[in-house]
């Protein structure tokens, strides 16, 4: 009970410390800004008449099919003409991508879906913002020697992640609640009987991606002693997993597996039309999420305060 106790204390500290320090504002600042920038880029066009619903409908279709059949889909080094992305379309192989791209844009608020997809790929990359500093802060000061005596290391390392969770998950909250307003307002089309189902929907999606990411950040933060470091450490690594595993794909087909060090491989599954894949997905998150925070749990324990 005591242990439980310490763990909700330091998540509420890591909340509240966020609303103060430097890279806490800059995290909350950056994800609020640039989510709704992404809104706005996606619902302007609509706003000027450049484009009507139906003909964003019809492109992104076209546009979120290929994507997905690339994100899916590998080449073979097969001699046959099964290899390539063209001749799998012509072959029909990608009808339930066609499907899915339908269920994104069609079959939901087309505006919502993009503006979500466009998080997906984003978040990554903001997530280690709010939680790099949360161990490596306090190692780099030699304030964590303080919390010691009255609290056990697992205690400090799961609280801070625990807040670093709810953080991200309250600002994913504002953001989807903030594009469901204005869309419900701005665009006659949208209603918000069917857009809060599926921001719902969406949230759960991206409630499931926020923990890996910010699990490596933690992982990254126990590692390194230094803030800047870890930062460095953790956007490298979300940047660079995907750049060398499409990079060495090149020269050997197995190295491509490496883009499933991190969600990248099957992020995309979390929005699937498919029960299954959805579950499959969201438990490779969690999956992932453990195994970085049990390495932290590690690293920390170990770790020469």
């Amino acid at each position: 009970m005591n242990k439980t106790r310490h763990i909700g204390l330091h998540a509420i500290k890591v909340i509240s410390h966020s609303m103060r320090s430097g890279s806490g504002v800059a995290f909350i600042f950056l994800t609020i800004l640039i989510g709704l920038s992404l809104a706005n880029l996606v619902v302007t066009p609509i706003e000027l008449e450049l484009i009507t619903v139906e003909e964003l409908q019809d492109s992104s279709a076209r546009a979120i099919g290929i994507a997905l059949a690339t994100a899916t889909l590998r080449a073979s080094d097969g001699d046959d003409n099964q290899g390539t992305l063209t001749s799998r379309m012509e072959n029909g192989d990608l009808i339930d991508l066609g499907m899915w791209a339908r269920y994104l844009v069609i079959e939901n608020p087309v505006l919502l879906s993009i503006t979500v997809l466009l998080l997906g790929v984003v978040l990554p990359l903001l997530l280690p913002l709010g939680s790099f500093t949360v161990i490596s802060g306090d190692v780099q000061h030699r304030t964590v020697r303080y919390l010691l005596p009255r609290t056990s290391r697992s205690s400090i390392l799961i609280g801070r992640w625990l807040g670093s969770m709810i953080l991200a998950w309250s600002l994913i909250i504002f953001l989807l609640c903030s594009v469901v307003i204005y869309l419900s307002i701005m665009i006659p089309s949208e209603s918000l009987e069917d857009l809060i189902p599926w921001a719902g929907r969406c949230f759960l999606a991206l409630f499931f991606l926020t923990i890996p990411y910010v699990s490596l950040g933690i992982l990254c933060s126990a590692t390194f002693s230094v803030p800047m470091v870890a930062l460095l450490a953790t956007v490298g690594s979300t940047i660079g997993v995907p750049l060398l595993s499409l990079s060495l794909q090149e020269a050997w087909e197995p190295l491509g597996n490496l883009l499933y060090l991190l969600p990248w491989g099957y992020s995309h599954e979390l929005l699937s039309p498919t029960t299954h894949k959805v579950v499959e997905a969201s438990a490779y998150c969690l999956l992932h999420g453990l195994l970085f925070l049990i390495l932290a749990l590690l690293k920390f324990r170990r770790a020469d305060l």
